[in-house]
């Protein structure tokens, strides 16, 4: 008997290489595959900024790694993914991501034995300055809704990051309401409370942590300008990926202006996932100021290393950060509010410790109760449907 096809999509910027590193998003999807590879054929799907698109065999399992760099080849990329999908006629596709999804159900209405499972992940309704921008979202919005309505009777199942991006996601698609399942992200065991050594030694240069890529919509322009409030010296690392190179050209700039570039320390350097740990352990506080996230990861694994974390109340962060308890909360774009939360945890021993002891407790309370794992997710998923 002919195995099933089951197609795994995964389409933020990676190299097919980097799926075998320790990253847990994509460990969680190499365990599946170990797991089902004597009763399924697998096949990952994904995009890369690597100049050239290329087939890999490892293991029986098929990885397509297709060029994408957003925009327009984003466009080119669901093309030749619904190009595939027809040619290869899978029995089931789990789709990680949001937009992608919009090929995907189309495929399955004119398909009679396909379904899917979408994974909502990624943010939903965030569209920078510019009105071509935000038309655009709009037009993507309510496809993406008309879609998913249609569709409806392909879904296998369906999972989300966020009450944030599940509340969304019901109000384009009522049909899919009560029917979106929470899930966790998975952290590596990597980022360990036990590890973190307390923030009381490290007060005298105290060290503020950012992992965020480097875009409009993460806000770090909003942190900077805190920074320039902030009369105590400090030492602030911005880790992450340049995602928009003009955007880090004005943050540097304004760094400049604002007379705090010698407080500020940019590491754009790709590195393995498992050295990003070293940098939450030596950090006194992390601050993630975004405009939208759909979760928020690298709130996440602060939180997992035993640091006080400042965030804005947007997006899915409030399921993980209760305010004045695990964390403190602020508005987006507002820069003196964010620095007056920054000198309120660093000015206290009490609170600081009074948050450290809290996070555990929350964490489990708060963000990871009632919810699955995406590993679980996916092997019942895969149970029920073979």
């Amino acid at each position: 008997m002919e195995k099933p096809t089951v197609v795994i999509i995964k389409s933020s910027p990676w190299k097919i290489a980097y799926l075998y590193r320790n990253h847990p998003e994509y460990s969680a999807i190499f365990d599946i595959i170990r797991l089902y590879e004597s009763k399924i054929q697998f096949i990952l799907i994904g995009t890369s900024k690597t100049p050239t698109s290329e087939v890999l065999l490892k293991n029986g399992v098929k990885a397509w790694d297709i060029k994408s760099t957003g925009g327009i080849s984003s466009f080119v990329f669901h093309l030749d993914l619904l190009k595939f999908l027809f040619k290869y006629k899978p029995n089931l596709v789990i789709v990680l991501g949001l937009l992608n999804i919009l090929p995907v159900s189309f495929y399955s209405l004119l398909s009679r034995k396909s379904k899917y499972v979408p994974i909502f992940i990624g943010e939903i309704g965030y569209y920078g300055m510019r009105k071509i921008n935000k038309c655009l979202m709009t037009l993507s919005l309510r496809l993406f809704g008309i879609f998913l309505r249609l569709s409806g009777a392909r879904i296998f199942s369906a999972f989300s990051l966020s009450t944030y991006t599940r509340g969304c996601v019901e109000k384009l698609a009522p049909n899919l309401c009560g029917k979106i399942k929470l899930i966790s992200y998975p952290i590596s065991p990597i980022f360990n409370f036990n590890h973190h050594n307390g923030c009381s030694k490290r007060l005298k240069e105290p060290v503020i942590l950012t992992v965020a890529g480097i875009e409009p919509r993460k806000g770090l322009d909003t942190l900077i300008k805190a920074v320039s409030f902030i009369p105590i010296k400090v030492k602030v690392i911005i880790k992450g990926s340049v995602r928009d190179s003009n955007y880090m050209d004005k943050l540097r700039v304004m760094a400049k202006d604002l007379k705090v570039e010698d407080r500020i320390t940019f590491v754009t350097n790709v590195m393995d996932y498992d050295s990003l740990s070293a940098y939450y352990k030596t950090a006194t506080l992390f601050v993630l100021p975004t405009r939208e996230d759909c979760l928020g990861v690298a709130i996440l694994e602060a939180l997992h290393s035993g640091l006080p974390v400042i965030a804005t109340s947007t997006g899915g962060i409030p399921d993980m950060i209760e305010n004045n308890v695990n964390g403190i909360l602020v508005r987006p774009d507002d820069p003196r509010e964010l620095a007056n939360a920054i000198l309120m945890i660093l000015n206290s021993d009490a609170l600081r410790k009074k948050i450290i002891e809290s996070i555990k407790n929350t964490l489990n309370n708060r963000y990871y109760k009632g919810r699955i794992t995406l590993k679980d997710a996916m092997i019942q998923t895969i149970n029920c449907f073979i």
